[in-house]
Order: C-alpha cells, then sequence, then structure tokens
C-alpha cells in the first residue's frame, strides 16, 4: 500500500521562504521513494517552483481546517514545519491518532512524535522526542546532491547577496557598504517574490562568496561549497549562524553589534584575498553537507508508516 503523508508548511514575506523550501525537498524525496504527499497551506503562492507536479495542494483558511482535511484525505501521518508551533493543536492531533512529525529547533513547548532537527550539530529534541538531527539530516533539494567539488578562484570575482524572503532593513545596509568597492561583482537576490520560489542553487554554485542570513540557504551552501559571510537577520537564526562559524565553514557577523560596518568590510575583504581560507571552507562544507537529508528523512518517515 502506498504511504500517504501531509506537509503542512507556510512562507511569506515576514516568516520567509525557509520553511516551504526545506519542506518542498522532503516532498520531492518522499514522491521520489514511492509515497504520496499531500501540500497543505495558507499561502499557495509561496512553494518551491521545482514541486513534483503530481504533489496536491490543498489550499488551508487557517489550521482550524487541518484535523478535518487529512480525515476526508485519510491521512495519519503529518509532517508540519510551522514558524510558530501551537502546542495544544499538537497534542490534540496526536491524541487523535495520528502522528506529528515537527521540522525546524523551536517547538515552543510541542511534543511530537518525531522531531526533524536542521542544524550542523546533532542535538537532542528539547521535547524528549525522538530526532533525527545533523547534518546527515538537512533537507535540501536534490539540486545540492553529489555536487562536484568547488575549484576555489585566486580572488574572488562574483559575491552573492541573499538574506532570504523577509524584507529587513540589514539589506540596505549591505548595499550600502557594497555601493563603491563591490558594485560590478554583486548578484542580488531579494525577498520573496508573489509566486512559486525559484531554486538558488545555480547562483550559489557560480558565486564565488555570499552574504547569506542564517536560514536554510546556509545549508544549500555548505552542499555546494560556498565560503559564506553569515549575517543573520532574526533572533532564532543566532545559533544556526554561531554553528556555521564553530564548524569552519565561514564567519558570522551579528548585524546589531555597535562595528558590525568594520567589520563587515573587513571580513569581505579578506576573504576576497584569502584563496586558502576560502578554499578551507569549501572543503569542509562539502564534506559535512552531502545533500542526501530529504532522502534519509523520507525513508525513515516510510519506514515508521510501514510499521505503525
Amino acid at each position: 500500500m502506498t504511504a500517504r503523508f501531509a506537509i503542512r508548511t507556510d512562507g511569506s514575506t515576514t516568516i520567509g521562504l525557509g520553511h516551504v523550501m526545506r519542506c518542498g525537498a522532503l516532498a520531492n524525496a518522499l514522491v521520489a521513494e514511492g509515497a504520496e504527499p499531500l501540500w497543505l497551506t495558507t499561502t499557495p503562492q509561496h512553494r518551491p517552483a521545482d514541486l513534483a507536479p503530481g504533489i496536491e495542494v490543498v489550499v488551508l483558511a487557517d489550521d482550524d481546517e487541518l484535523g478535518p482535511t487529512l480525515d476526508r484525505h485519510g491521512i495519519r501521518h503529518l509532517v508540519a514545519d510551522w514558524k510558530f508551533t501551537e502546542a495544544d493543536r499538537v497534542a490534540a492531533l496526536r491524541a487523535a491518532g495520528r502522528h506529528v512529525s515537527l521540522i525546524g529547533n523551536f517547538l515552543h513547548g510541542a511534543v511530537p512524535d518525531l522531531h526533524v532537527r536542521q542544524g550542523f550539530l546533532p542535538a537532542l529534541s528539547p521535547s524528549g522526542a525522538a530526532a533525527l538531527s545533523g547534518p546527515k539530516y538537512l533537507l535540501l533539494s536534490d539540486a545540492y546532491r553529489a555536487l562536484p567539488t568547488r575549484q576555489t578562484a585566486d580572488r574572488a570575482n562574483r559575491i552573492l547577496v541573499s538574506l532570504g524572503g523577509t524584507i529587513t532593513p540589514v539589506l540596505d545596509r549591505i548595499r550600502e557598504r557594497l555601493a563603491e568597492t563591490f558594485s560590478g561583482l554583486i548578484d542580488w537576490r531579494g525577498p520573496a517574490s508573489n509566486g512559486p520560489v525559484p531554486p538558488l542553487a545555480q547562483a550559489l554554485r557560480q558565486a564565488d562568496i555570499g552574504i547569506l542570513a542564517g536560514g536554510t540557504t546556509l545549508h544549500e551552501a555548505a552542499a555546494t561549497g560556498l565560503p559564506t559571510l553569515c549575517v543573520p537577520i532574526a533572533s532564532n537564526q543566532l545559533d544556526r549562524a554561531e554553528q556555521f562559524e564553530s564548524v569552519g565553514l565561514g564567519i558570522s557577523l551579528n548585524p546589531d553589534d555597535p562595528g558590525f560596518d568594520r567589520q563587515f568590510e573587513a571580513a569581505l575583504e579578506t576573504l576576497m584575498r584569502d584563496a586558502g581560507r576560502r578554499g578551507a571552507m569549501a572543503r569542509n562544507g562539502q564534506a559535512l553537507v552531502d545533500g542526501d537529508g530529504a532522502g534519509r528523512v523520507a525513508r525513515h518517515l516510510i519506514g515508521l508508516a510501514a510499521t505503525a
């Protein structure tokens, strides 16, 4: 019997696009493994452009429709990636006999059946639930699997700037820092537009240096071996940014630091000149993140469904 799953996620210029991008990678991996995922969202305009065409998209007015929708489609296995997780809702879903897997690092007191954490270092779930955690389980699309080893240029000639899908004043500050010296080297990727989210893999592979926020794009950068200046734009990105730097993948700078502007310019100029350091970052990233995390999680979920 074909395994059926529902994936619940949203994206916007307020909450970003990382939730939908990593859920899209998992949905496609489930399809590749023979499962039939259902995509449940209140923001159908914000979904991955490469979402498999056979995946049915169901638009919810709000999460009060979640339980009835799962019942109507006969689905017991829910995978949810909320910006803010309601502990009572998760408890009610589980009490009704549903298996709930939660993606992300912040559960807000919720207790799932399975916690799929996203970070560069393994960690237990704060809920006490079973966890899939660490770089082996980072949810990335097929575009990040089995990539060739990055070749490091003597001097960087192309800088990718992408601070995720949210609208942030930090982007304007970075524009000012780059306006004169580096203006001809920049590939700008702005906040979310009102349509399917295009993949960033090619831009990451073509760049020599990334200036990225502290979200899911950091995982993609590691898989491509892109040396990166990480500028976390929200408090929930600080932990991932610290991990990113601690495992040797790049440099993390806090835009709230009074010395940020000076630190940013110095760090970028250093990376531009130092091919050896960029090469080490590239090797560390590609050794750590192999791009098959979505496949591993999909196979784990299908195994759980088969034994339930």
